[in-house]
């Protein structure tokens, strides 16, 4: 198979239009395109490392992006946080989770889901770990430099 590179590739997924680096497309013998399933793997774990690692609000649709590629429910959800499934119920209506801690402990757990187990027993300094937006900041930095997702960029309008 050979293997098609497409540059500053437009990608959408959670809501919005990402900017993938490195775009790898694969040609079948029979000349069709494909994206193997690898690709997309990689790219979504490098669009949720950066959902996680942002200071901004967690939005409906990087919520549903969340659940998808870490196969948990949103019954899942309302049990880790000790809430009535209603309340998420409510988020999804209005579109956001609310910004506070509920929003910086789901994308804490999600990155646990997606990269916890990888980095193993890896020190943290104690500076990163003085509040959630900072742990998640050095959290996507970690994932990057270990090569477990790459930088992706919002796609500037």
């Amino acid at each position: 198979m050979k293997t098609l590179i497409k540059k500053k590739y437009p990608y959408q997924a959670a809501g919005r239009i990402w900017v993938i680096p490195e775009f790898h497309l694969s040609e079948l013998p029979d000349g069709t395109i494909a994206i193997l399933e690898s690709e997309i793997n990689r790219i979504h774990y490098a669009i949720a490392n950066e959902i996680c690692g942002n200071e901004e609000g967690l939005s409906k649709e990087e919520l549903e992006f969340l659940c998808d590629i870490t196969q948990t429910s949103f019954s899942e959800i309302a049990d880790y946080l000790g809430i009535h499934r209603s309340t998420l119920t409510k988020w999804r209506t209005t579109g956001e989770v609310p910004k506070n801690v509920m929003g910086l402990v789901l994308k804490k757990w999600f990155w646990f889901k997606l990269f916890g187990q990888k980095l193993g027993q890896r020190k943290i300094p104690i500076a990163q770990l003085r509040d959630e937006a900072r742990f998640l900041s050095f959290a996507k930095a970690e994932a990057i430099e270990r090569n477990l997702a790459e930088h992706v960029e919002i796609m500037q309008a």
